[in-house]
């Protein structure tokens, strides 16, 4: 594995031992302070080359295990990641690109790209000896832990919106027996409840706030590119609920770039609902200030957050 350096906090840059603190920095608090891994860049760009990517045999985010905080012998390897892109040359000539690729993440074991997130969260839960695993979601999160604890013989305790989620989100969670439960509130009123649960040092969080998801995640800006024969799209466009993805396709490209392997950044776009778009309205203002909102009601529920942890990665 590609053994962390150091938890570095998204505001103040303090740096901490690996694994000294789960979720945020004390000193900025879990609003501002979530933390991201860094790792010994020098030293894994001497050894990772595309060859060396290419070279492996595992068909899930693991081939990547030198840039993954966590060991593959703590892996519940259900072959999450390594998803198709495909080609649309019939919609880029509608749209008068040169090029249109889509990534299709919803052939993910669970169904979503949470499952890139919760392979390495739960792969570090095993690693730290943690005995639940606990999550608020508007559906596919919770599918995609109950999923992973199910596989790993570990609890699961999932908050859902109620009548917030679909019946076919539902299925997996309950099918999986994790604990679900129902809330007269909203995506951001569970993450709520779940930062009280997880004061409990044994159980351990799956949501954003956990800088351990982003390191899941960041593994679809590679794959993009080795798929694509080692070359940079111009543009992502990727929709934004929480915030976690984007930061993570965000880092997966600066990582790539400090590892010598691209020498350029694509643009990212960030799309959100009009009912949900926090960022969209600090953009607007110059990210001069953020103000939560109360989302309104969206088509694609998952994005229906106006409160997003990952505000500030």
């Amino acid at each position: 594995m590609g053994e962390p350096r150091a938890f570095r906090c998204v505001s103040c840059k303090r740096e901490y031992e690996p694994w000294e603190h789960d979720y945020f920095c004390p000193h900025c608090g879990p609003v501002r302070g979530t933390l991201e891994v860094l790792y010994d860049y020098g030293a894994l760009s001497r050894k990772l080359s595309p060859l060396s990517f290419a070279q492996t045999r595992r068909h899930s985010l693991w081939r990547y295990e030198e840039v993954l905080p966590v060991g593959f012998e703590y892996a519940v390897d259900l072959r999450a990641g390594w998803t198709p892109l495909y080609a649309r040359p019939e919609l880029a000539a509608e749209l008068g690109l040169s090029a249109l690729w889509i990534k299709d993440d919803s052939l993910n074991p669970t169904g979503s790209y949470k499952d890139r997130a919760t392979a390495v969260v739960i792969a570090a839960a095993r690693y730290l000896g943690r005995a639940a695993l606990t999550c608020a979601s508007t559906g596919n999160t919770a599918s995609s832990v109950a999923g992973f604890c199910a596989a790993a013989g570990i609890p699961s305790i999932v908050f859902l919106p109620k009548d917030k989620v679909s019946n076919a989100q539902l299925i997996q969670p309950i099918a999986n027996g994790a604990l679900t439960l129902a809330l007269e509130t909203d995506f951001d009123g569970c993450m709520r409840i779940v930062k009280e649960v997880t004061k409990r040092e044994d159980i351990y969080l799956a949501n954003s706030m956990n800088s351990l998801r982003i390191e899941g995640q960041k593994t679809i800006s590679i794959e993009i590119v080795q798929q694509d024969d080692w070359q940079v799209p111009d543009w992502v466009i990727i929709p934004g609920g929480n915030l976690g993805n984007v930061s993570a396709l965000g880092k997966g490209f600066q990582l790539m770039l400090d590892l010598g392997l691209i020498t350029k950044k694509p643009r990212i776009v960030c799309a959100q609902s009009a009912r949900a778009n926090p960022l969209y309205q600090s953009y607007l203002k110059g990210f001069a200030e953020f103000e939560p909102m109360t989302a309104g009601k969206t088509v694609a529920s998952a994005i229906r957050i106006g409160d997003p942890v990952s505000i500030n990665k």
